[in-house]
């Protein structure tokens, strides 16, 4: 599986051939989490504004009806639904995380599986396959191109996203290693997203729905023979990895421990519907005031460290610029937990974002990258120190290692499910909402996943 350098077509060979039966039983486990808490996300985020628009005009666009858009009573396309699918699992940045891979997953490798197992009345073992399948290859390639491709200022769900979403269509599709590995060269093409989206304005949540169409496009294309560049990822000009490694490249990292460590394995996931990178000042900020009692009225001041990969993602200064901004915002979340100690999805729509005494809070709240989180390494850049000067005088501290709910600090089975819960039930009421769970939880014994997808579709009059 591995040669003298990495390459584009060991990943492909791992993709095309991996079988439920390689699968060992704790990764299928993670993986149907990742499934059950990526539909939730899909179905709270599909009665969203920015994606009432996407649905808007895939209904003008048309297409041929053979996939579900979750959370609406729309069929339409593959493609589109992949589209919109990848977009509402990611609309409201509640969905998993993959640290090392610096992504989302379930958006990517569920939305693009289900596009394709849906129409094709796919088995359960075959679409939690096609999940672990997207997982592995995005992850390392995220990790071989490493946090430098952050910095540099690409959205890796968009870019890494993308490598993710076709090897999941590919593996759904059955392609073969060869239509596999021109997939994958032609989904390098696809890769885009821009860090400069989480400012403001709706375009950051069509990363996910871009990449997760761009590759089951990809897929399809390569199953009629069109073909992609062979060396996509090594090439040492053009190729993906080269280009968009920000002058930092690990190509070891596209094969290392494929099919024996699995990174489907180290799928996490959100208690709060922000940033990855801002929860662990949100959590340290939420046992402040928890163990001291607090005021917002009693804080003179919030100064944070932590490391300059989150510095850069979420610790600019907050100003009210829209839900995404607060959501990707450190200030905001960290003022909000303060002033009512929780912070929920009530907490992000245009009125709250602009609360002036939260905004107020907010640009009180100091933070800075530190050199001594940085000399930890890239998977310890969660960590954050919070400290708080209240009005008289006390200086209160709180150092938190991890975000909550990362591998090192998971959320629990019955946490998922209750987070589910509170995202499909408003969308589809309790009694479905349990169906879904249930086919979830027994997906290995899902004869097809389109009685699966016929949960997920909403009359249009339910939704309204």
């Amino acid at each position: 599986m591995t040669s003298s350098r990495p390459s584009t077509a060991d990943l492909a060979h791992f993709a095309a051939g991996l079988s439920y039966g390689d699968i060992p039983a704790p990764t299928i486990a993670q993986a149907k989490l990742s499934i059950l808490d990526t539909i939730g996300c899909g179905l709270q985020g599909a009665g969203l504004e920015w994606c009432r628009i996407a649905q808007d005009v895939a209904r003008v666009e048309g297409g041929t009806a053979a996939a579900s858009a979750w959370g609406t009573d729309l069929i339409t396309s593959r493609t589109t639904a992949a589209w919109l699918n990848g977009t509402a699992c990611h609309a409201f940045e509640f969905d998993d995380v993959h640290m090392g891979g610096m992504f989302h997953p379930g958006a990517l490798t569920a939305s693009a599986a289900m596009a394709i197992g849906e129409p094709e009345s796919l088995d359960g073992r075959t679409l939690l396959t096609a999940v672990v399948a997207g997982c592995e290859v995005g992850s390392r390639v995220g990790r071989a191109v490493g946090t430098p491709h952050f910095l540099a200022g690409f959205h890796p769900q968009g870019t890494i996203g993308v490598f993710a979403a076709c090897a999941s269509a590919g593996r759904a599709l059955g392609l073969g290693e060869v239509a596999m590995h021109d997939a994958l060269g032609i989904a390098a093409s696809h890769a885009s997203g821009l860090m400069g989206a989480q400012r403001g304005a709706m375009v950051k949540r069509l990363h996910s729905g871009h990449a997760a169409q761009s590759g089951v496009l990809c897929a399809l294309l390569a199953d009629r023979g069109f073909t992609g560049t062979a060396d996509v990822l090594e090439r040492d000009f053009g190729g993906f990895c080269a280009t968009m490694g920000g002058g930092s490249v690990n190509l070891d990292l596209l094969t290392d421990g494929l099919g024996t460590r699995w990174e489907a394995d180290e799928i996490a996931f959100k208690p709060y519907p922000s940033c990855a990178a801002a929860q662990a000042s949100i959590e340290a900020a939420r046992l402040l005031r928890l163990d001291h009692g607090l005021d917002a009225s009693e804080i003179a001041r919030v100064f944070i460290t932590t490391s300059h990969h989150v510095h850069t993602h979420s610790g600019w200064q907050y100003r009210p610029e829209g839900v995404t901004a607060a959501q990707m915002s450190i200030g905001y979340g960290v003022a909000r937990m303060l002033m009512e100690g929780s912070l929920e999805a009530r907490h992000f729509s245009d009125v709250e974002v602009a609360d002036s005494a939260t905004v107020s809070l907010a640009e009180s709240i100091e933070i800075v990258p530190d050199e001594a989180i940085d000399a930890l390494g890239p998977d310890n850049r969660y960590v954050a120190h919070v400290e708080i000067t209240t009005t008289d005088g006390r200086t209160l501290h709180r150092e938190i290692a991890d975000r909550p709910g990362n591998t090192s600090n998971p959320l629990s089975d019955d946490q998922l499910h209750a987070k589910f819960l509170s995202l499909a039930v408003p969308a589809v009421g309790l009694a479905t909402a349990r169906r879904i769970a249930e086919n979830v939880a027994a997906l290995e014994a899902l004869e097809t996943v389109s009685d699966l997808a016929s949960l997920l579709r909403v009359p249009a009059e339910v939704r309204a």
